[in-house]
């Protein structure tokens, strides 16, 4: 029987090594984020803050008033803007294990969101900050699982057909599994980054592919659905 790993848990671990990041930035926390140019480091911070803060009190926008949740993610990141890192870093102290034990409630396939969107910001300050990956197999595999789900989802709503995704951590097809058109083999990591639309359309074709690799892509792609896009320009390697 497979057992997967407990996504508070997951949610826990990777929250303690942001923390670390981050208490060890110095002045780095003022660094702006390729990934985010809006947004500095010490925003990142605010932002996963906010979130855990705003769904654990059940603060979430009408799609209809606010679209994308943009102003939402913004209030998150100005309310919190000019206040001392600690003290940003206490609240989450606080919010935290509620949110963790709702992802465990909820279960691996919702608490994979969670781990994933976490594991990415992160990422992206490390990306920031000019630091190795965040490349912990367990967390790296809990935030694939959830790209890979939402992008066979989009896959079998656009009705594309489906494609073969190989990696050192899961091997599957996304889509139709009975008219498999490309077939893309990667690392986990690097493919989590594309999916996930910190790498550029070229550096996603750049991966071994084979069949209809930009078909692929662009049919991957209308799931973003105007909340985010590959970026123009390489941000990361």
């Amino acid at each position: 029987m497979t057992t997967t790993p407990d996504p508070g848990d997951l949610y826990e671990a990777t929250r303690a090594r942001f923390t670390a990041t981050v208490r060890a930035a110095g002045g780095g926390l003022a660094t702006r984020v390729p990934s985010a140019p809006a947004w500095t480091v010490q925003d990142t911070v605010a932002h996963v803050v906010g979130l855990c803060a705003d769904l654990n009190a059940l603060r979430i926008p009408d799609p209809a008033d606010d679209p994308g949740g943009n102003a939402w993610t913004e209030a998150q990141v100005a309310s919190r803007r000019g206040r001392p890192l600690d003290e940003v870093l206490a609240e989450w102290d606080v919010e935290a294990p509620r949110f963790a034990d709702g992802l465990r409630a909820f279960g691996y396939d919702f608490g994979a969101h969670f781990v994933a969107d976490l594991h990415c910001h992160h990422q992206d300050v490390r990306v920031a900050l000019g630091l190795p990956p965040d490349d912990d197999p367990t967390t790296v595999a809990a935030a694939l699982h959830h790209y890979l789900t939402f992008a066979d989802e989009t896959l079998r709503a656009n009705g594309w057909g489906g494609v073969r995704v190989r990696t050192e951590l899961v091997e599957r097809v996304l889509g139709d599994e009975t008219h498999v058109r490309a077939t893309v083999t990667a690392d986990a990591f690097t493919l989590l980054r594309c999916l996930s639309a910190r790498r550029t359309r070229a550096q996603f074709r750049a991966l071994d592919w084979e069949g209809d690799a930009d078909g692929a892509i662009a049919a991957i792609e209308a799931g973003f659905m105007g909340n985010y896009s590959f970026p123009d320009a390489e941000v990361e390697r």
